[in-house]
């Protein structure tokens, strides 16, 4: 892999990356990522509201094909990246399966991607700055990376208003698999549970809309974090023909130097109407035998890698409830003291996926996955976020989907234990979908 990535970036031997950031004043990153002509368009926002970051270009692209490890990805991220510019980051994902591609959707992606953009409008609690990013060497090759930078910033779009949003009209959908495939698979994992082959396998669905003009990724983004508070909300949109886009409320880790925190999120129910049925839907969530043990699942499993990484480990000793707008889950905190502050690619590798998005055992979970679903997850439910010189944050891209052209793909799915019905797993994608159904004016599927 590191030949693959000095072929790849061969340019950048004799070179640096460099950082302008200058603060600013009015406007909003998303709206004006909106504003942008033209593709390569980038965004992401943590989940508590603090920072803000949308970016147009690329200035550095890791996009490495045929690649089985992550470590020399993250040894080449981290030489790029310096203690002189603390902001500058690396922002991306991961595919959620390694190897082939099943199906066509996916087939233009990389194992994994990694951008820095050309331009980014960041906002970091109330204050906000723009940051121009580019590679500087010889003084021939800065004179035309100057000139390509200012004929890129020319490009750039500041306007006073904007346009309203305009949806197109939904003219079909799809579901694989449908009601009866859905059904049939459930079947098939609750047999596979039975004999002892597996004790948790997540099933997803991939549900397809179909319009009758291209949706605007991020005009469909900006809609979906309105209905979507306490969540990552990330658009990667490198060419015409993709963009990814969601609002996940799971963290899969957050390190800064040492630090480093994470949450075991499983087991879903509705949100009530009133207030006391909010409640009783949350302690009958708190008190389900079958949740719970799905969720331990998860938990287990964090616990057993923080005791690996950390010198010093701490587990929330019982779940609380994340309330979110259509749905609430369980959830458990676990944070600890890493024994190497630069271990983010080997916290990769051992924590995706959870069970939470895989199952138990973990390698019997994703071949029957892989084997059994019909289409490929690409970037759906894989680590999505960003790498910093002294700190990494990456979020589980669920709650997601790719825009390509007319056609939108949604993806959620579902933990099946002992105990799962095919009827109720159906219902809690729907539910999960909830947010995308409403902004594409769709309704669910019961």
């Amino acid at each position: 892999m590191e030949r693959l990535l000095c072929a790849e970036t061969c340019d950048n031997a004799s070179s640096r990356l460099f950082r302008v950031e200058v603060p600013v004043s009015g406007g909003k990153p998303l709206e004006w990522l909106r504003a942008q002509p033209g593709v390569t368009q980038y965004y992401w926002s943590d989940r508590d509201g603090s920072f803000e970051m949308a970016g147009v270009g690329e200035a550095d692209v890791l996009a490495p094909s045929g690649v089985t490890h992550l470590a020399p990805l993250f040894r080449h991220m981290r030489a790029q990246l310096s203690s002189r510019y603390p902001s500058l980051r690396y922002y991306g994902g991961l595919r959620f399966h390694r190897g082939p591609v099943k199906g066509d959707r996916w087939r233009a992606f990389k194992e994994y991607r990694f951008v820095i953009p050309r331009f980014e409008l960041i906002r970091r609690g109330a204050r906000l700055h723009f940051a121009c990013n580019a590679r500087v060497g010889h003084a021939r090759s800065n004179q035309t990376a100057l000139r390509a930078v200012m004929h890129a910033f020319d490009a750039l779009r500041f306007p006073d208003s904007l346009p309203s949003i305009i949806d197109p009209v939904i003219l079909s959908r799809s579901d694989a698999p449908d009601r009866a495939g859905w059904a049939a698979l459930i079947n098939k994992a609750l047999g596979a549970l039975d004999t002892g082959a597996l004790d948790k396998v997540v099933l997803a669905r991939e549900t397809c809309f179909t319009a009758t003009a291209p949706f605007d990724a991020v005009g469909l983004l900006t809609r979906l974090i309105d209905l979507s508070p306490h969540t990552f909300s990330f658009c990667f949109h490198p060419a015409e023909d993709r963009a990814f886009i969601g609002a996940s409320p799971e963290r899969l880790f957050k390190r800064i130097n040492g630090y480093i925190q994470s949450e075991a999120v499983a087991g879903t129910a509705p949100r009530g109407v009133t207030d006391e049925k909010d409640r009783a839907l949350g302690e009958a969530l708190l008190n389900s035998p079958k949740d719970r043990r799905e969720q331990q699942f998860v938990t287990d499993m964090l616990r057993e890698h923080f005791r690996r990484f950390c010198y010093s480990v701490e587990v929330e000793p019982q779940p609380h409830l994340m309330r979110l707008r259509n749905c609430q889950h369980l959830c458990t905190r676990i944070e600890g003291l890493l024994n190497d502050a630069e271990s983010d690619a080997a916290l990769l590798e051992a924590l995706h996926p959870t069970p939470a998005v895989g199952g138990c055992p973990r390698e019997r979970a994703l071949k029957w996955i892989e084997a059994e679903e019909p289409f490929d997850r690409g970037i759906y439910a894989s680590p999505t976020g960003w790498v910093g010189y002294d700190s990494a944050e990456f979020c589980v891209a669920i709650r997601s989907g790719l825009v390509q052209g007319n056609t939108l793909a949604l993806y959620s799915g579902a933990g099946i234990v002992t105990g799962s019905t095919p009827k109720d797993e159906w219902a809690e994608i729907e539910n999960k979908m909830a947010n995308f159904l409403h902004v594409l004016h769709a309704r669910p599927v019961r």
